[in-house]
This record gives C-alpha cells, sequence and structure tokens, in this order.
C-alpha cells in the first residue's frame, strides 16, 4: 500500500535549556540543527514504520534541500515530486525547558506556491494512483479543494494533519472532507471555542468535531492518552499514554499521526491504529530526533504491530 504524503519541510533550530528558563537573562545549553517540517516528519514517521510513501513537497536549492531529500531517499521513500525552490522550506525556531518540553517557538513558512503548482499541473494524476493521501492544512484552499474533488472521484481516503492552526482556523470546513482528522486538546479548544477539562469532554468534543461530515475524529490529551470517535460506527475509544522519560517533545504529535496512519493503513481497527501511535509519540518523544531513527527496529519487535504483519 502507498501513502502519499503531501505537506512541508522545515529546517529547526531547537536550543535544549540545561536549567529552568530564565526569560530576562541568558539562558546557557545546547542547540541544534534538524530536518523538521509537519509533511516531512510524518514522511519520515511512516516510512520508517514500514509503509511505502511518496512524499510530495519543496526543498530550498541547497546543500540542506538535497540532505533532506537524500535522507528520505535512503529511507526509501518516493521524493521524484519533491520541487527545489527558493525559499521551498520553511524555519522553526524552537526554545525547550530542562524537562524536554516546549517553552517557546517562531516559525517562518515556506514558500508554497511551487508546490501548489506542481499540485495543479500533476495532483489528479498522483491521487488517481495512490492508496491515501496524508495532506498538511498550510496549503492554498483551492488547491485543498482539488486534492478533496479528486480523492472523492477516485475513492481514496484523505487524513488531515494540523500544520498551522490559524490556516485551519481560517477554512473550519476543510475537516469535513477526511476520512481522519487527529489534533491535541489546545486546538480542539480552539477550533470549538470549548473548553475542556476531562477525557470524558474531549470524547464529546471528537464527536462534535464530526458533526459536519468528518467520520474519524482523534483527540490527544498529552500525559492522558487520548480519545477518538468514530462517526459511521457512532464509537467512542479511550486509549491511554505510554509512560517513557521525556528528552524531547517536538514531533509527538507527528509520530502520533504517523502511526495511527499505519495502523489503519494495515488493516487495524481505529482503537488498534490509535495504539501504534500512541507507541510512536512514545517512542518520538524519548529521542532527540523529531522521528524516532529506532522506529523500524522497534517495529519489528513490536507484538502490536507484529498483528499487523500477520493481516497483511
Amino acid at each position: 500500500m502507498t501513502i502519499t504524503v503531501i505537506g512541508t519541510v522545515f529546517v529547526d533550530i531547537k536550543g535544549y535549556a540545561n536549567a529552568k528558563i530564565n526569560a530576562e537573562c541568558k539562558n546557557v545549553g545546547n542547540i541544534e540543527f534538524a530536518n523538521g517540517g509537519v509533511g516531512r516528519n510524518v514522511a519520515e514517521a511512516i516510512g520508517r514504520a514500514g509503509n511505502r510513501v511518496e512524499f510530495v513537497s519543496s526543498v530550498d536549492i541547497t546543500s540542506q534541500g538535497e540532505s533532506v531529500v537524500a535522507d528520505l531517499q535512503q529511507l526509501g521513500i518516493d521524493t521524484n515530486r519533491v520541487v527545489k525552490a527558493d525559499r521551498g522550506m520553511g524555519m522553526w525556531l524552537a526554545v525547550l525547558d530542562y524537562d524536554g518540553d516546549l517553552a517557546s517557538s517562531i516559525s517562518q513558512k515556506p514558500n508554497l506556491q511551487p508546490l501548489e503548482t506542481l499540485l495543479e499541473t500533476q495532483g489528479e494524476e498522483i491521487v488517481k494512483n495512490t492508496d491515501a493521501v496524508v495532506l498538511e492544512f498550510d496549503l492554498g484552499e483551492r488547491v485543498v479543494n482539488q486534492i478533496f474533488g479528486w480523492a472523492k472521484q477516485y475513492g481514496k481516503p484523505v487524513y488531515g494533519i494540523v500544520g498551522n492552526l490559524e490556516v485551519l482556523m481560517q477554512r473550519k470546513t476543510m475537516i469535513n472532507q477526511l476520512n481522519l482528522f487527529i489534533c491535541n486538546k489546545a486546538e480542539a479548544e480552539e477550533f470549538l471555542g470549548l473548553t475542556l477539562t476531562s477525557p470524558e469532554e474531549c470524547k464529546m468534543a471528537a464527536r462534535e468535531l464530526t458533526q459536519g461530515g468528518l467520520r474519524t475524529a482523534v483527540i490527544t490529551m498529552g500525559e492522558q492518552g487520548s480519545v477518538f470517535y468514530d462517526r459511521e460506527n457512532n464509537e467512542f475509544g479511550f486509549v491511554p499514554c505510554e509512560p517513557v522519560k521525556v528528552v524531547d517533545t517536538t514531533g509527538a504529535g507527528d509520530a502520533f499521526f504517523s502511526g495511527t496512519v499505519h495502523g489503519l493503513a494495515n488493516g487495524f481497527g481505529l482503537t488498534q491504529a490509535v495504539e501504534c501511535g500512541t507507541k510512536l509519540a512514545a517512542w518520538t518523544i524519548s529521542s532527540k530526533a523529531n522521528v524516532d531513527p529506532e522506529i523500524g527496529v522497534k517495529v519489528q519487535n513490536d507484538p502490536l504491530f507484529q498483528r499487523a504483519r500477520v493481516l497483511n
């Protein structure tokens, strides 16, 4: 099964503080650069988990852009439709406190026009020849609607992930075209205009997200686990988090999304798919990398993922 990931690439600049952050003075720590971006992270994680992945994106016309493409190709990910363009990648500056939690960040958006031009000319062929589409919401509304139209025409599921919440808030009805939408509790609160104080309230919020036509909504709640609602089967669910030592929380949401999509792509029911997402998120936050580089080995040795191999 081929999963096509349409999304962005970012260069992540991450500062790790050695102690509690004091905004009024200098904070000593380490600064590291890494390949990132929601779309790129998801493509890498799904590829490491063992799925065939096509990545549709853009990168800079620089050695760093070439490095992003080369790293994905080493994982067997199809990058033939990654466009090289001026400012084809964004930048994300993040400061993490001594516990590995995100303290503050600044994001510089990439130039999405070259990617959108590619999708306007080749998008129908891309959607027609894949088995499922992962779509990051940062793209222009016209292109997103075209992708939804082609997916409906050819009967392909579309799984949506939040890149920039501001974009989603401007086009809330986008989620109604999706088979699966995953967001965290804060994003759900902003989207619905609610304050969610318990897992039970998050379950009701997941159901509310599906009122316009969305098939399945999943809301992650950090240490409280995650909840979901499947509209077609009128099914609620809850999956607890995996206890791990937190090293770096960045990339956790992307990993959760990737594991859930991997589970669905391999024939799992929704509960088991969300369990797959929970494991990938746990592995990633216990690693400094945006995507745990050991996912492939861990998947091969984990009983949950081995059941997917049996199903296939």
